[in-house]
């Protein structure tokens, strides 16, 4: 409850509102410049004085708030929040300083689950180690599926292939034929906890709950229910109590088997894409990491995802602002790291897992939005404006996507920014050129005519002769060193307009 303003005594705010946990927390916030040590120490003592004042002379909402302290006798703790670095500690007051704060929504965005508690009833149980093993009633499952929905699945890697394999046919058609013979048919749900605790009759305490395996199935049960009041049936449940990250993930990846894990899933594991995903979000755009998640929304919840109205240039008009995680991997290994070739070929190398994904996303990779928001958007005007990609109807543009964009990012570092280390450390200066469409659209209408004039060199008709196909040219002749110095002949002709250019982006920087 907020109670800042006139006459607040110094508390800002308080938690819980409904004093059932036998203690309060009293707030006290500071911004910018009105931060200092002196606060927090004035805020310690203005919370002891506060709970010794005649409350007959108090704001009504301070003196309710002060007279329930005194009569359930309740713990007072202190926090003090600035967006401030805090170099200062005191046990009688917990300091939230800025660091302390992007910590904790980055651990927000990493585990959704953490600080969730749920409970759930079994019909019988066994113990072994840190598991239960455990029988559920489907009914009781489809309670703690909807009760839970915002967070349960989200370390389960296939939280949202619904309804598209033979398994989750299999698992609608057993519970509508012979829903007393799924318990013997179906291979159950793995949850992993932070913690779980007893309760009597079979109850239990799940803290931090995630269903890493057993989506598919929860989601056909789910769908089920919704269809009949008839839920008979039971499941096994394997509760494993995992605090480390590490052993949770790997409980993730080797408890799923039903369906083939296909790399792109995989990355739903991945923290630089979780912060990715939260950064596009705030440009309204979805990252889709889980396969399927953007169509699993409600259309009230997909409609949400507007865009940016410059950004949105780029894209065709009736894109749905959704950008796959698979396909802007595929695209910032061309453009950014320069290697449409392999990009093309095989892509899945890429992906979490792939042979050379670590190659890419180490830990020197920033997990900054622009790297793969880029050259996706450059991929995509190729496509809509320029006649590439299978739609275009030009007999070899249709193969030269992932080249274009390799192409483009190519004339922007090395030509109009003369960039001299690897072309992530320069993705900031990108910003104010995408942002400015009209320069950068001269800018991909120059790779256009770099590429076009590329395409119709009899060298590369040579090469291509060799290459036998078009296909097999761009998977792996056409950034070959020989290719390479065709494209920058093709570059350096275009000197004129690139000068022009450079000029304009000058003076943007």
């Amino acid at each position: 409850a907020i109670i800042d303003g006139a006459n607040d005594l110094g508390i800002d705010a308080y938690l819980p509102v409904d004093f059932s946990d036998n203690k309060i927390r009293l707030f006290q916030s500071k911004y910018g410049t009105s931060h200092s040590i002196e606060a927090i120490v004035k805020f310690k003592e203005d919370v002891k004085r506060l709970l010794n004042r005649d409350v007959s002379k108090m704001r009504p909402e301070l003196a309710n708030l002060v007279t329930k302290i005194q009569e359930k006798n309740l713990k007072v703790e202190c926090c003090y929040v600035t967006n401030q670095k805090v170099d200062y500690s005191d046990e009688s007051v917990e300091i939230m300083d800025i660091e302390k704060i992007v910590q904790n929504l980055w651990d927000r965005i990493k585990k959704p689950a953490a600080g969730k508690k749920s409970r759930i009833k079994l019909e019988k149980m066994i113990h072994y180690k840190n598991t239960i093993l455990g029988v559920l009633k489907l009914r009781e499952l489809t309670d703690f599926v909807v009760k839970n929905r915002d967070y349960v699945f989200e370390s389960n890697i296939r939280q949202w292939m619904q309804f598209k394999t033979n398994v989750n046919k299999g698992i609608r058609e057993t519970l509508q034929s012979s829903p007393d013979k799924f318990f013997y048919y179906n291979n159950g749900i793995t949850i992993v906890v932070n913690d779980f605790v007893e309760l009597e009759d079979n109850n239990m305490m799940l803290h931090a709950p995630q269903i890493v395996n057993g989506a598919q199935t929860s989601n056909s049960i789910l769908d089920h229910a919704k269809r009949t009041n008839n839920l008979d049936g039971s499941i096994t449940v394997t509760i494993i109590k995992a605090d480390d990250e590490l052993d949770q993930n790997n409980i993730t990846k080797y408890r799923n088997s039903q369906n083939s894990v296909r790399g792109k899933d995989l990355v739903s594991l991945m923290d630089f894409h979780k912060s990715i995903k939260s950064q596009l979000e705030n440009y309204g755009y979805f990252y889709e990491i889980q396969a399927g998640s953007f169509d699993s929304r409600t259309k009230s919840q997909q409609t949400e995802f507007n865009g940016d109205t410059i950004y949105n240039k780029y894209l065709p008009d009736n894109h749905k602002k959704v950008i796959v995680a698979k396909d802007a991997i595929q695209v910032l290994v061309a453009g950014i790291e320069q290697r449409p070739t392999e990009s093309y070929s095989s892509p899945a190398q890429f992906l979490p897992r792939g042979s050379k994904y670590d190659d890419v996303f180490n830990e020197n990779l920033k997990d900054d939005y622009r790297l793969l928001l880029y050259p996706y958007l450059i991929k995509e005007y190729a496509k809509k404006t320029l006649g590439y990609g299978k739609r275009g109807g030009h007999k070899t543009k249709r193969y030269a996507t992932l080249f274009f964009v390799g192409t483009y990012f190519r004339i922007l570092h090395k030509s109009i920014l003369g960039t001299k280390v690897d072309f992530k450390e320069d993705v900031m200066k990108l910003e104010p050129i995408f942002k400015s469409y009209k320069l950068n659209e001269r800018i991909l209408k120059l790779t256009d005519v770099v590429v076009t004039k590329f395409l119709e060199d009899t060298v590369v008709d040579d090469e291509m002769e060799i290459a036998n196909t078009k296909h097999n040219f761009f998977s792996h002749h056409v950034w070959n060193e020989a290719m390479l110095r065709v494209i920058d002949k093709k570059i350096r002709q275009e000197e004129d307009e690139i000068d022009s250019i450079k000029k304009l982006v000058n003076s943007l920087l």
